[in-house]
C-alpha cells in the first residue's frame, strides 16, 4: 500500500499548486504523521518536496518539475520500484490496489526506466518478515552496491559460522535486508551462496567483471533458501545466566550484534543479576566469551559448561603459579 501512496502523494502535488497534510491525509485515509513520514520518503528519494509554513503554504513540488511520470529521474525510478517491491512475493501475490499501482508506475514510467527499475529488483531486496536477532552494519555495504550494480567481482575474507577464516573469489549478484541483518547473495566456483556481511573481514574488488545468470530469480531463490536454513539452522548452544549489568555492557560493546535481542530488555541499569538465556552457536566459542566474564555472570545451565571453565580457570592459575 505505501507504493501506491508515494505515488498518489506525487501526482497530487503535481495537479496542485500546494496541499496541506491534512488534505493529503484526508483524500488518502492515513494520519497526517503518515503523510509527513513519506513526504520525507520522496525527498529521501531526490523528489523535490518542500513544506512552507504559514498562510497560504502547504506541501509542495520545486517549481518547473516535470508534471507527469515520464519525468521522473532514472533514480527516482529505481527507488519507486524497490519501494513497490514486496520482499519474497511475486506481483501476482499482491494487493489489487498495489497490483494496479505498479501497473500505473509499469505504464507511464519511459522504456529507459523500466529497464533500470528491473535492473535494480533484480540486484536489491528488502525482506521486513522478522527472523532470530541482529542489529549489523557493516563498511561494506556501499562498496558492495556500487560491485553488484556494475557485476564487478571482488575478493573476500569470511569468517564462517565455526570461526574458520576464508577467502573466496565472489560473483556478488544482489544483496539482501533481513530485517537489520544484510546478506550478500553471491557465486562461488559456480555456486550460489549467501554471505552475512556482518563476517565480512576484508573486502576489494577483484578488477574483473562477470556475466549475470539470466535465469537468476532473486525473490524465488531468497525463498527457497530461507525455507532450507529454517528447517537446518545453523549450530546451536543455548546458555542460562545469571548476568550484572556491568557484564551486559561489556557483551553488548563486543558482541552487540549477536545478543543485543536478548540483553537490551534487560534495561542499562539494575541491582543484581538478571536472568537471560543467549545463544553462543558453539560450546568453545561460549567458553572463550564466559571465561572473560567470570566476575560478571554467573552459568545456570549447562552444567558441564560450568565445570569445563573451573578446569580451564585452574589451567591458569597452575600456569601462573
Amino acid at each position: 500500500m505505501r507504493a501506491e501512496r508515494l505515488i498518489a502523494i506525487l501526482m497530487a502535488l503535481q495537479r496542485a499548486q500546494a496541499l496541506t497534510a491534512g488534505e493529503l491525509a484526508q483524500r488518502l485515509g492515513v494520519s497526517v504523521r503518515t503523510i509527513f513520514r513519506d513526504v520525507d520518503s520522496l525527498s529521501t528519494m531526490g523528489v523535490p518536496v518542500y513544506t512552507e509554513q504559514g498562510r497560504g503554504g502547504g506541501i509542495r513540488l520545486v517549481e518547473g518539475y516535470s508534471s507527469d511520470l515520464t519525468g521522473l529521474s532514472s533514480g527516482e525510478a529505481e527507488a519507486l520500484a524497490l519501494i513497490a517491491s514486496p520482499a519474497g512475493i511475486g506481483v501476482r501475490d499482491l494487493a489489487a490496489p498495489t497490483r494496479t499501482a505498479l501497473d500505473k508506475l509499469a505504464a507511464a514510467v519511459p522504456t529507459m526506466h523500466q529497464l533500470r527499475a528491473q535492473h535494480a529488483r533484480g540486484r536489491l531486496l528488502f525482506d521486513t518478515k522478522p527472523w532470530f536477532r541482529s542489529y549489523d552494519t557493516s563498511p561494506y555495504l556501499d562498496t558492495l552496491r556500487a560491485a553488484i550494480w556494475k557485476d564487478e567481482c571482488i575478493n573476500i575474507t569470511y569468517r564462517r559460522s565455526d570461526g574458520e577464516e576464508r577467502e573466496y573469489l565472489v560473483e556478488p549478484h544482489a544483496l539482501v535486508v533481513k530485517v537489520d541483518t544484510w546478506y550478500l547473495i553471491g557465486r562461488v566456483k559456480r555456486e550460489t551462496r549467501v554471505f552475512r556481511i556482518s563476517r565480512m573481514l576484508t573486502l576489494q574488488s577483484a578488477g574483473t567483471h562477470f556475466t549475470r545468470d539470466a535465469d537468476f530469480d532473486l525473490h524465488k531463490f531468497w525463498n527457497q533458501w530461507c525455507e532450507k536454513f529454517e528447517k537446518n539452522p545453523p549450530n546451536s548452544f543455548p546458555v542460562e545466566l545469571r548476568i550484572s549489568a556491568r557484564g551486559r555492557e561489556r557483551l553488548l560493546n563486543s558482541f552487540g550484534q549477536w545478543f543485543r535481542q536478548r540483553l537490551e530488555p534487560l534495561g542499562e541499569s539494575f541491582k543484581g543479576r538478571q536472568p537471560v538465556t543467549l545463544d553462543f552457536e558453539r560450546e568453545e566459542v561460549a567458553l572463550r566469551i564466559l571465561f572473560d566474564l567470570v566476575l560478571e555472570a554467573d552459568i545456570v545451565s549447562p552444567t558441564t559448561l560450568r565445570r569445563k571453565l573451573r578446569a580451564q580457570a585452574k589451567r591458569v592459575l597452575a600456569a601462573t603459579a
